[in-house]
């Protein structure tokens, strides 16, 4: 399962001696084969050789990097399994005997990278992308718990109550009726509190972000109140379905209402950014003032355009980011150019247990500096 804690974890295995090759393919294509993959990868791997001829590395560090191509074509050809995934990632260090794969549950860009330290904002992306969801669909005998998580939907638990018909029955002006009456909702409200306690059983469980809650809108004004603290503030949507419809269809409801929440929150998020940081606030825009934010460890979430690349340096001696230092201001070293400063921004924010949130150019992020910084607290002039 692809998450944060696999993420540090790769971070943490970085070797200081030896490179770390990153492959990532694209299998989310029905028609794209082996074949596929094998030219696309021998096309990666051309471009990489002109790179590779140029950068100032040791021979053993060469042959490493010569070792992780060799496998990486080997395992291409002969053990890429495509069942289930939508993508691959690989990641290579022959030198330091490392050698990890993973299946990926969304669709990737083919990237092959030489580095320091694994290529990692590919992950970062699905992370952001696929947030854990809950849905539940209820009606006032049935109801259904659904985990959504990284692209796929698994049914958790499924819910029947016998609830009495209701019954119209004249005498005592209307009593009985009313007294059948208290007993059908009883049984619809103990039903209700069965369904609630499912979800939040899959809650503690499972730590889901949001939650969707399906069904007739006066089934869920009663299925709230039943609801715990925690559930309530997670509702991301009430959607007015059969609590009957199809495995696809509760998928099919779930990511719609994803992708609206996800477009509305990062709208929200860079509006917010963008406000704190031109009031001088807990925000900062633009790459220089963000790479000070993360070397002063003031980063809460690190804020992105997607397809945002800059050339920059790092100062292997000291681990100084910046953008086009020729001496490292920190402790006077000779940082060398890196293509991507970006991906070396995400990997220090995650070191410091910063959130990395990417956003598309509709946010306006694009007219503010394409990356930004939420912080955790401002620096106070004296």
């Amino acid at each position: 399962m692809i998450n944060y804690e696999l993420v540090w974890t790769l971070l943490k295995r970085s070797d200081k001696k030896f490179l770390t090759t990153s492959l990532y393919l694209d299998l989310s294509s029905p028609s794209f084969t082996t074949k596929d993959a094998e030219i696309v990868l021998k096309g990666l791997i051309k471009e990489k050789r002109q790179e590779l001829d140029g950068l100032p590395i040791s021979r053993e560090e060469k042959q490493s990097v010569a070792g992780d191509l060799e496998k990486m074509s080997r395992f291409v050809s002969t053990d890429l399994d495509r069942k289930g995934a939508k993508g691959v990632a690989v990641f290579s260090s022959s030198g330091a005997k490392a050698w990890e794969v993973f299946p990926l549950p969304g669709p990737v860009a083919g990237v092959l990278s030489v580095d320091r330290g694994p290529y990692i904002r590919p992950f970062t992306m699905l992370l952001d992308e696929y947030e854990r969801y809950c849905t539940v669909l209820v009606d006032r005998e049935r109801a259904r718990v659904f985990a959504v998580t990284m692209g796929a939907i698994e049914e958790q638990s499924q819910l029947q109550d016998d609830v009495p018909g209701r019954v119209r029955e004249a005498g005592w002006g209307g009593y009985d009726e009313r007294r059948i009456e208290r007993h059908i909702e009883d049984h619809v409200h103990r039903h209700l509190k069965r369904a609630a306690d499912a979800a939040y059983d899959l809650f503690q469980r499972r730590k889901f972000d949001r939650l969707i809650l399906g069904g007739r809108p006066e089934v869920l004004a009663d299925f709230e109140k039943v609801l715990h603290s925690y559930l309530k503030e997670r509702i991301a949507a009430r959607v007015n379905v059969d609590a009957s419809i199809s495995l696809d269809e509760a998928f099919k409801k779930t990511m719609e209402v994803h992708r609206q929440v996800e477009e509305r929150s990062d709208k929200e998020l860079v509006r917010k950014l963008i406000e704190q940081a031109r009031a001088g606030g807990l925000g900062v825009l633009g790459l220089r003032a963000t790479l000070g934010a993360l070397r002063r460890n003031q980063v809460h979430t690190l804020v992105l355009e997607m397809d945002y690349v800059e050339k920059g340096v790092v100062c292997d001696a000291c681990g100084f980011i910046g953008t086009d230092e020729k001496t490292c201001p920190a402790c006077g070293g000779t940082p060398r150019p890196v293509a991507d400063v970006v991906e070396e921004a995400i990997r220090e924010a995650l070191r410091h247990d910063a959130k990395v949130a990417h956003v598309g150019p509709a946010t306006g992020l694009a007219d503010a500096g394409r990356i930004g910084a939420v912080l955790r607290y401002s620096l106070v002039a004296s």
